[in-house]
């Protein structure tokens, strides 16, 4: 058996996190079974990402346990449509809902082509395959003994068969509101109302417009749409892991970046701290050539959940979908 834990400072060990272990077992299997509590829309569009890159994974049976009681969001629940219509039209599995009661274990279950061979338990729901931005700290532990992998794998079938629906099954039409993407957030405070209004107040004449699309459009996966470029080869595993969903970077045009008093790399100014239109602030930084590169200092995904979190929230982009021009000027002008 060996521990997973989250090693955030000043707690570091000497183990692996879940995340590393989840996905350096990809490259063996050909199913996985996932029995947890909780999901969320980036996880679910990760894991479908990684489905599609990692053709050796036959089969994903994801079983969702808390949510048939605490509700989805909008946008979690058309991810997990969106896996399910996935697996189902390539015939590679299915997402199915526990129905009869809550379902709070975190089961991750290995197969090959001799059966089960390793699984995962402990603390860390869906949302562990990505970095989330929160620190909390979770603890699991890998084991490899096929005899108990073959239980935990017997275990999610029985719970499959006897305790769920396939999410396309069931009527769902009654959501949680969309949590707020930075509440809680690494890196991420939010500016109290009086705060931000003598922000405002105090702004001066000197401003910048920093377009979202180039020559009115947004590369297909770059920039805005990384998540849909070349996804990330770890060559010890042979595993293709998806770029984050949030992860973003602005690349400001050079009639913008040459004008007085815009930040510039490689100075005292080129990392400034962000207050937006609607309370949060953090870190950015610019680099690159001519310092064309825009992005959150902390965390590429800060301002990708900034900039996407509103469109999600506005109902014109969903998780997994590309950014296009007509979603920006849904809400945004340039």
């Amino acid at each position: 058996m060996e521990f997973l834990f989250s090693n955030y400072k000043p707690l570091d060990t000497p183990y692996r996190t879940f995340a590393d272990t989840f996905y350096s077992l990809i490259p063996k299997a050909i199913r996985m079974d996932i029995a947890v509590g909780y999901i969320t829309a980036d996880s679910l569009a990760e894991l479908k990402q990684t489905v599609a890159y990692n053709s050796n994974i036959e089969t994903l049976n994801l079983l969702i346990g808390m949510h048939r009681w605490e509700k989805f969001t909008k946008l979690e629940y058309n991810a997990a449509s969106d896996l399910n219509d996935y697996l189902r039209g390539e015939g590679r599995g299915e997402v199915r809902l526990v129905t009869p009661f809550k379902f709070h274990g975190k089961l991750y279950c290995y197969s090959d082509s001799s059966g089960a061979f390793a699984g995962i338990i402990g603390s860390n729901n869906l949302s562990s395959i990505v970095e989330s931005g929160s620190r909390t700290y979770e603890a699991s532990s890998l084991f490899r003994e096929p005899e108990y992998a073959k239980k935990m794998r017997s275990f999610i079938e029985e719970l499959s068969v006897k305790a769920a629906d396939n999410l396309a099954d069931c009527e769902i039409s009654d959501f949680r509101q969309n949590n707020l993407l930075l509440e809680n957030h690494e890196h991420v405070e939010k500016t109290p109302h009086d705060q931000l209004a003598d922000c405002v107040s105090a702004l001066t004449d000197t401003r910048f417009i920093i377009p979202l699309v180039k020559d009115g459009k947004v590369p297909g996966k770059s920039n805005l749409n990384v998540f849909f470029g070349k996804g990330r080869l770890a060559t010890r595993t042979g595993v293709i892991q998806p770029r984050h969903w949030y992860e973003v970077e602005l690349i400001v045009p050079s009639t913008v970046t040459s004008l007085a008093g815009y930040p510039q790399k490689e100075t005292p100014g080129a990392v400034f701290d962000v207050i937006t239109d609607d309370g949060w602030k953090f870190s950015c930084k610019v680099s690159g050539d001519y310092s064309k590169n825009f992005r959150s200092e902390d965390d590429l995904k800060i301002l990708g959940k900034w900039i996407k979190g509103r469109l999600e929230n506005a109902g014109v982009l969903e998780v997994g979908q590309p950014v296009t021009p007509r979603n920006i000027s849904a809400i945004w002008k340039g």
